[in-house]
C-alpha cells in the first residue's frame, strides 16, 4: 500500500505522517512549511517586542524600533481604545466625508484638492507612480481600476457563492453602520446602492487570468492623446496630484477607462457615493477598538473559513509588523542570521546562475542568436541574500503620537499612509535606488524583480524545511536551492522573459524562437490544467508563470545537486516534497484556486516530480501509475 501510494501520490507519501496530525489553526487559513516557519518567528518576534513593550530600556538604540513599540503600545491598550471607539475616525475622517459626499457631483471629485486625494481610497480612479516597464531609469503615473466587493472577478460567476458572500458582506456593512451611529433606513439604502454600484463595475475589472499576464497592464498613452474622460480633464488633475506636468500615463485596465463615462455618471452617482463611503469606513475597522474589528472581521473570515478572530497579542503583532516590517526585519537579521548561512546560499545561487549558464549554452530548441541575448541577461543579474543594505527613508519620518498626546492608532496609521504616498508621488520621473526591498528581511518568501533584474531571499526563509546548515548539501539543494532556481526561472517564465539584461520591456527573441518559446508555454499550461483538487480544478493559464518557474528551477536545482559528491537522488525528492506540505481551509483553497498565480502546494510538488526522468527511474514509476507522465507530455523550457 504504501509503495502504491508513493507511484500514486508522492506528495503524500512523504508527508504521510504529518498529514495525519496537521491541524490549522482556528485563525489561520492554512498550515505548512511555510506558516509553520511563520508561526515560529512570529513567536520570537512577538516575545521581543512584548519585552520591549514592558521595559523601553531593553529597545536597541533605534529611533525606528522606538516608534514601533510606541505603535505597538497603541494597539495593546484596550480600555483607551474601547472609550475611544469610532471618535478617532469617526471626527475627522469618515464624518467629514459623509457630509461633503451628500451634495457633491463628480465633477465635485475632480475639484478636490490634493490632500483629499491622498487622504481616502475608493475615488473615480486609482492614480500611483509606479514602474516605467519601457524605461526602469524612471518612474511614470499609473492609473489602476478599483476594487470590489468580492475578492476576485471569477467569485462572482459562481451565483450561488456570490450571493451568500454579498449577504454576508451586507449583514455586516448593516451591523458596521448601525453601530457607527446611522438610522436603519439609512443603513439599507447605502448597502443596497453600493452593491448596486459593485454589480455594475465588477463587469469592468479584470479576470485573475488577466492580471497574471502583468505585461499586459503597461499601456502607455502620451498627453494629447487621449483625453480619458469627456467630463474631466485627467491631465491637469494628474498635474495638481503629482505636483509637476505628467507627460504620460500607464492604463492598467484600458476597459474601465474606455468606459470611465459610462460608469461614472448622475445616473450611478449614489450608488458610487455610499460604496465608497462604506469601503472608507471599512478601512478603518482594523485601527479602532476590538469590538469593532470583531464586527468588521465577519466577511473576510466567511471567505477564508476562519472560524476565529487574532487574539489581541498577535493582531497586535501584525498591525506592527505591518506598518514597521523594514525596521523590525533588520533587526531580526542583524540579530539572528548568521554569515555562515548568507555565505553558503550565497555560494548555492552562484552554483545555479553556473549551471542555468550551462543549461542555456546547451539548449536545443533556441537559436544562438536567442541564446547569447539569454545568457548576457543571466550575467547582469544581481542576487540579494539575508537583508538589503538600506531601507526606505520614510520609515525615519514615522512619528508615533501616545494617548496622552492625543494620538491613536488610526491617526498613526493615517499619518504613515500620507508619508508613504507622498514619497511615492515624489519618485515620478525618478529612479529609485535598487538597493531598496520590497520584502522585509523577517518575511518567509523570496522574489525576482523583473525591472531590477534581481533575486531577493530574506534571512528568514532561510531556515528549516527549506534551509539548514547542518544538512546534507542535497536536502537544502532540494528545497531552498529549487526556491533560488524558481526565482532565476523567473526571468525567463513568459512574463519576465519580455524584459532584458537591464530590465526594460524589450523583444529580445527571433520570431521563431518566440513561437517555439510560446509552443512550450501551451505545453505547460496542458500539463496542469485541470488537474483535479480537494476544492476544484487547476487553472493552466492563471498559474503558468509560476509552473514555468517550478520547472526550471526543479531541473536547475536537481543539476546542482548532482555535482555534489554527497548526492542521493531520494533525499533530494523527499526534501522537495517536504517543502511544499500544506493544507487549507475550503474558503481559502477555493479562492486560490480561482485568483492565485502558484498552483496548489500538492499539485506544485507531485506534477514536478511526474515530469523529471530521475524520479520516474528512481521509483520505477510505470503507466498507470498516477505519478506517470508520457514522454511525450513531459515539459523542458529551461
Amino acid at each position: 500500500m504504501e509503495k502504491k501510494l508513493l507511484k500514486d501520490d508522492f506528495f503524500a507519501h512523504i508527508n504521510a505522517e504529518w498529514l495525519k496530525t496537521a491541524k490549522i489553526p482556528d485563525d489561520r487559513s492554512s498550515i505548512g512549511s511555510f506558516v509553520e516557519l511563520d508561526i515560529n518567528l512570529e513567536k520570537l518576534l512577538k516575545e521581543t517586542i512584548t519585552k520591549w513593550s514592558k521595559d523601553q530600556t531593553q529597545i536597541p538604540n533605534n529611533p525606528q524600533l522606538l516608534e514601533m513599540v510606541k505603535f505597538y503600545n497603541l494597539i495593546i491598550n484596550t480600555e483607551k481604545r474601547d472609550e475611544l471607539n469610532w471618535s478617532p475616525a469617526k471626527e475627522t475622517f469618515l464624518e467629514p466625508l459623509r457630509n461633503e459626499l451628500k451634495s457633491m457631483t463628480f465633477k465635485d471629485f475632480f475639484n478636490w484638492d490634493r490632500d483629499k486625494y491622498l487622504e481616502y481610497s475608493y475615488l473615480p480612479f486609482d492614480f500611483s507612480v509606479d514602474e516605467d516597464f519601457v524605461d526602469n531609469t524612471r518612474k511614470i503615473a499609473w492609473l489602476g481600476e478599483l476594487p470590489t466587493i468580492l475578492p476576485s472577478k471569477e467569485t462572482y460567476q459562481n451565483e450561488e457563492e456570490k450571493n451568500k458572500l454579498l449577504n454576508v458582506w451586507k449583514e455586516m456593512v448593516l451591523d458596521l453602520l448601525t453601530d457607527y451611529g446611522l438610522e436603519q433606513e439609512v443603513a439599507n439604502k447605502m448597502v443596497n446602492n453600493a452593491i448596486e454600484f459593485d454589480n455594475l463595475y465588477k463587469d469592468y475589472v479584470k479576470s485573475s487570468v488577466e492580471n497574471a499576464d502583468y505585461v499586459s497592464a503597461y499601456n502607455l498613452r502620451k498627453r494629447g492623446e487621449v483625453t480619458l474622460s469627456k467630463q474631466f480633464d485627467f491631465w491637469t488633475k494628474l498635474d495638481e496630484l503629482i505636483g509637476q506636468k505628467v507627460t504620460e500615463v500607464s492604463i492598467q485596465n484600458l476597459k474601465v477607462f474606455d468606459a470611465f463615462d459610462d460608469i461614472f455618471n448622475d445616473k450611478n452617482l449614489d450608488n458610487f457615493k455610499d460604496l465608497m463611503f462604506i469601503f472608507n469606513l471599512l478601512g478603518t475597522t482594523p485601527y479602532l477598538n476590538e469590538r469593532i474589528r470583531a464586527k468588521a472581521s465577519v466577511f473576510k473570515n466567511t471567505v477564508y473559513s476562519i472560524s476565529k478572530n487574532r487574539s489581541l497579542e498577535d493582531y497586535a503583532f501584525d498591525l506592527t509588523k505591518k506598518y514597521f516590517s523594514m525596521p523590525l526585519g533588520m533587526y531580526y537579521a542583524n540579530t539572528y542570521f548568521g554569515e555562515k548561512a548568507k555565505k553558503d546560499v550565497e555560494q548555492m545561487v552562484q552554483s545555479m546562475i553556473k549551471v542555468y549558464e550551462e543549461r542555456l549554452k546547451n539548449n536545443k530548441w533556441l537559436s544562438k542568436e536567442t541564446i547569447d541575448k539569454a545568457l548576457v541577461k543571466l550575467s547582469k543579474f544581481e542576487y540579494m541574500v539575508g537583508y538589503p543594505e538600506i531601507i526606505q527613508p520614510y520609515y525615519s519620518e514615522f512619528k508615533v503620537k501616545t494617548y496622552d498626546e492625543n494620538g491613536s492608532i488610526f491617526s498613526s496609521v493615517h499619518s504613515f499612509g500620507k508619508i508613504m504616498a507622498e514619497y511615492r508621488l515624489s519618485l515620478y520621473h525618478k529612479e529609485e535606488d535598487k538597493r531598496f526591498w520590497g520584502m522585509s528581511p523577517s518575511t518567509i518568501n523570496a522574489y525576482y524583480h523583473p525591472m531590477k533584474n534581481h533575486i531577493v531571499f530574506p534571512a528568514a526563509i532561510l531556515a528549516y524545511p527549506f534551509y539548514d546548515v547542518n544538512r546534507s548539501k542535497t536536502a537544502n539543494f532540494g528545497a531552498i536551492g529549487a526556491v533560488i532556481a524558481h526565482e532565476i526561472s523567473h526571468g525567463f517564465d513568459n512574463n519576465g522573459a519580455q524584459f532584458d539584461e537591464n530590465g526594460k520591456l524589450n523583444n529580445w527573441w527571433t520570431d521563431n524562437d518566440r513561437l517555439e518559446f510560446q509552443k512550450r508555454t501551451a505545453a505547460a499550461i496542458k500539463l496542469y490544467d485541470g488537474r483535479e483538487t480537494e476544492f476544484g480544478k487547476v487553472n493552466g493559464k492563471l498559474t503558468v508563470s509560476e509552473n514555468i518557474a517550478d520547472l526550471g528551477g526543479f531541473d536547475c536545482a536537481l543539476e546542482s545537486a548532482q555535482r555534489e559528491p554527497d548526492f542521493k537522488a531520494e533525499e533530494f525528492f523527499e526534501s522537495w516534497a517536504t517543502t511544499w506540505r500544506s493544507i487549507y481551509k475550503e474558503g481559502t483553497a477555493k479562492r486560490l484556486l480561482d485568483s492565485d498565480v502558484h498552483s496548489p502546494a500538492k499539485i506544485r510538488a507531485n506534477v514536478i516530480l511526474a515530469n523529471n526522468e530521475l524520479f520516474e527511474k528512481t521509483y520505477d514509476i510505470q503507466p498507470g501509475d498516477k505519478m506517470y507522465v508520457p514522454d511525450e507530455n513531459k515539459v523542458k523550457i529551461w
